[in-house]
Formats: C-alpha cells, structure tokens, sequence
C-alpha cells in the first residue's frame, strides 16, 4: 500500500446497490433501523479494521460539487451522518475530503504527526459523491481494503432490503406506507432533546406539507398515462434537488405528494414551498409544456393525533386549490386571518382546538 491516492474500484462505482442505498439511508434518516445499521457499519469497522478514528460524512449540498464550477469548491458542506440534523460545517480547509467529493476517487494519505494513514471512500448516490466515509490512523496489517469493500456491500444490501418495500416504484419517493410510520414516529418522539440518544427535533420544529399537480387529470386525458408518469417522475426528480437531506419525500398517491420539513417553522416552510413551486411553474415537462402546483402546509405540534396533523396540511391545501391554484397555503395564517375554521381534536370529552 503506497501513500498516493488510491483509485475507485470499477466494480464498486457500477454496483446498483452501491449507487441506490445513500438515496435509502437519506429518506430513512429518522428511522431507527437505518440508524442501527449505520451504527452497526461503525463496530464492525472498529472490529475489522485497526484505526484511531470512523468517520461517516454527509455531503449537504452535492449540487455544487457536480456543477463544474472550481468558485463553489470553498463551499461545500458536510454533516455527521449519525447527526443528520446537526449543523453542516465547510471543508474548504480540507483538501483530501474536497478531492474525494470532486474527483470520485478513494485518497490514502500519511498525515504527518499521525500513526497509521488516512483514508477516505467515497460513498455514491446516483450521480455524485453524496458522502464520504473517513478512517484515521489506519495502520496496515493487510486485506483492509477487501474487508472495507466488503462491509461497504454488505451495508448496502441491508439497506436496500429495509427499503424497497416502502419505496414508490415510478418516482423512486416512499410511499405512503413509509409516509405513515414517519409521521408517527416524528409525533411520539416530540420532545426528545438527547440527540445521541434519540436524534429527532422537538415536533414543533416540523412541518407537514402536501402537494398536488394542478389539472393532472387533464395531463392523462391529453396526452395518455405515459406523459402522465413522466410528469410525476420529473416532479420529484425536482423535489429531491430542491429540497434537503433531512426533509422526508413522498408520493402520497396519485399526483399528490408530501413533504416533512425537518426543523422549520410554518412561518419559514412557506418561503422555501414558494420557492419550489415558482420552479416547477418555469420547468418545461416534455411535450405537454408547463405545470402547476397547490400546496398546503401546516405544522407537527408534539402529542397531537396523526391524522389531526394530515388534516390541518390538508384542509390548507384544498384552500389553496379551491382558490385559485398555483400557490402555498399555511394552515397557520388561514385561522389566523379567519379565512379557515380551525380543526378540532376530540380527546373524550373535551375538544381541543
């Protein structure tokens, strides 16, 4: 083993489960499954593998790195991938996590000062380095990089399995089983603060948004249900680039979708939903021209029943779309303005508004 930087294995970089199961590990971030597994990678690269220090580092902002612009290189940021909701930090003043998120290549260097070397592998999503595993004060007692390459397989096909049932054949989203036992985790865990114990935010840091396809009806009737699904596949194809690693995607059915924007506010949910939907008002579906979207948003109270939340996004949503279209509707702002009857919850004897 030299101190140069060690190329990507070709088999590694066209293996499918390779390239599918960051996307997996993204949208199951708050799932204590995926978490177990990832915490299950760590030990036994602890138990195989003599190092110092196991690092597993999302990239958060991908886009940047594959644009081909050398300026957006200072900005490239990472985060704890056991931490998904922790503060990403820059690596500007790291040049071997820039070239591994630049190059696509594996980089084994001698860091003065350190016993061992330092090696990082870069982990693909479908297009792009989307994370980065890091291993420090490796010392070389032989068969490392089969044994690495080895649990890197075996990681993936655990996440895949744990995945596929709850993803949704056409976009790629979860489906609305994967959309229903989120939303109940994110609801039970309200208040949990130790985030090394139970990594969520508090519930009133959440959002639920809801999207629908205006006149996709019309799209179907038009141009047939092929051009139908390329619409929907492109939506969420532009849902993924515009919204981060910690929200959770879905295809909530049909031409609806859903959104749970981890760590936000109504108040600052709408200005993002805004932006995504003046987006997709300017994006150009092949043959059928432009499309619109009304959206509905409303917030995750800690304790509150799952369907009293769905109903909130809802009812915003069916404002929105009784309304004239094409716009973002926050449940909050419509009682507030009185323009919406707020919806109630039962609880015995006692409604709570």
């Amino acid at each position: 083993m030299t101190d140069q930087d060690i190329k990507p294995r070709p088999d590694n970089e066209a293996d499918p489960l390779l390239i599918s199961y960051l996307d997996a590990i993204v949208a199951l971030t708050c799932q204590r499954e995926a978490l177990g597994l990832t915490t299950s990678l760590i030990d036994s690269l602890c138990q195989h593998v003599r190092a110092a220090r196991f690092r597993l580092l999302t990239i958060s902002n991908f886009n940047k790195i594959d644009d081909g612009d050398e300026s957006d290189l200072p900005d490239v940021m990472v985060r704890d991938w056991l931490d998904p909701l922790s503060d990403p930090v820059p690596i500007r003043h790291d040049q071997d996590l820039l070239a591994c998120a630049r190059t696509r290549e594996r980089i084994s260097r001698k860091m003065p000062g350190m016993s061992g070397r330092r090696l990082i592998l870069p982990i693909f999503g479908v297009n792009h380095v989307s994370a980065m595993l890091v291993i420090e004060g490796m010392r070389e007692v032989g068969g490392e990089d089969e044994v690495l390459a080895r649990l890197l397989h075996i990681f993936s096909n655990q996440l895949f399995l744990l995945s596929r049932n709850e993803l949704d054949g056409l976009t790629g989203l979860h489906n609305r089983q994967a959309f229903d036992e989120r939303i109940r985790h994110l609801v039970i865990n309200a208040g949990h603060h130790d985030r090394r114990a139970q990594p969520y935010v508090a519930a009133q840091d959440n959002c639920l948004a809801l999207f629908d396809i205006d006149h996709f009806k019309q799209v179907n009737d038009k141009y047939g249900h092929l051009y139908g699904d390329e619409v929907l596949v492109q939506f969420a194809r532009l849902m993924s680039s515009v919204f981060r690693h910690q929200d959770m995607m879905f295809r909530y059915g049909g031409e609806e979708f859903a959104v749970v924007l981890v760590g936000m506010r109504p108040e600052t949910c709408v200005p993002v939903l805004d932006s995504f939907r003046q987006r997709l008002e300017a994006y150009e579906f092949p043959q059928i021209g432009c499309k619109t979207v009304s959206i509905g948003v409303a917030g995750i109270a800690p304790g509150e029943i799952v369907d009293t939340i769905i109903n909130r996004a809802d009812k915003a949503l069916y404002y929105a779309k009784h309304n004239g279209r094409n716009q973002v509707c926050c449940y909050e702002s419509l009682v507030a303005e009185g323009k919406l009857a707020p919806v109630t919850v039962a609880t015995g004897d006692v409604e709570l508004f």
